[in-house]
């Protein structure tokens, strides 16, 4: 079963609603069918390797949509510039596939070219993620088994857990940051799967994953919630502070 097959309910439910809102159902169907073409020619590049792990050798890919008439581009870089880079991630992550370090999803548009669209992978960072100091979280509130955590993967899981299991005593999740269950007050308010921090680009941004107590970045002065289940997150900048029901990390670079 392809990727897509496994995660189709949620992604494609999400672009057609999203595409006929703004663009109606007949364009919403064709946008569909190219999008759907996108993520599995993307998936067609997995690798399988040592011990079954699913990873993704490319830490760029920049998708080309190709269009004619000025009307068709802006539609076609409406529709697809700011949700398709989410999906595809979405997609890798939910077949369990690895992403690269600094892995993002460029899209952009063009007058002329082979079929609908074109798709290039690079296997470097641009110059400027390269140049980007990468990111670190130090702990302010809580107990864990470390006071810093550097953020060297394409994303971080925070949960109050090592690892969470199925009925079936099947892993599910691994925490990277682990709140220790009962170690501490501020500990109990964080929830087993609490919140992920994925690299994007030169980025990092911010997701709760439907946590009891809520995540709360805490910047200039004022706070700012992060919605459960909003797959953009919430980008953070250097001296963040990250709420985790009580507990509480500071987002640092370098």
């Amino acid at each position: 079963m392809s990727l897509f097959s496994e995660i189709e309910k949620t992604i494609e439910h999400g672009f057609r609603r999203w595409t006929e809102r703004m663009f109606g159902p007949a364009d919403s169907n064709e946008l569909l069918l190219v999008h759907r073409r996108i993520l599995e020619e993307i998936e067609s590049k997995v690798q399988v390797v040592a011990r079954g792990r699913r990873v993704f050798p490319f830490a760029r890919v920049t998708v080309t949509l190709v269009a004619a008439e000025p009307e068709r581009r802006t539609l076609l870089q409406a529709a697809f510039g700011e949700r398709l880079a989410d999906d595809v991630r979405e997609a890798m992550e939910g077949s369990g596939c690895e992403l690269p370090h600094g892995f993002s999803v460029e899209v952009r548009t063009a007058e002329a070219g082979l079929g609908d669209y074109q798709i290039e992978y690079g296997v470097a960072p641009a110059a400027k993620h390269e140049e980007a100091a990468a990111g670190r979280l130090v702990v302010v509130k809580g107990k864990t088994d470390r006071a810093d955590y550097s953020l060297e993967r394409a994303r971080i899981n925070i949960g109050r857990m090592p690892e969470l299991t199925d009925a079936d005593h099947r892993v599910v999740r691994r925490n990277d940051v682990v709140f220790e269950e009962g170690a501490d007050e501020a500990n109990a308010t964080v929830s087993r799967k609490h919140a992920h921090i994925r690299a994007d680009g030169a980025d990092y941004r911010l997701c709760d994953d439907g946590s009891e107590f809520g995540t709360r970045v805490f910047r200039e002065g004022r706070s700012i919630e992060v919605p459960a289940g909003d797959r953009r997150g919430e980008k953070l900048r250097a001296g963040d502070e990250i709420y985790l029901g009580r507990a509480c990390l500071r987002f640092e670079r370098g």
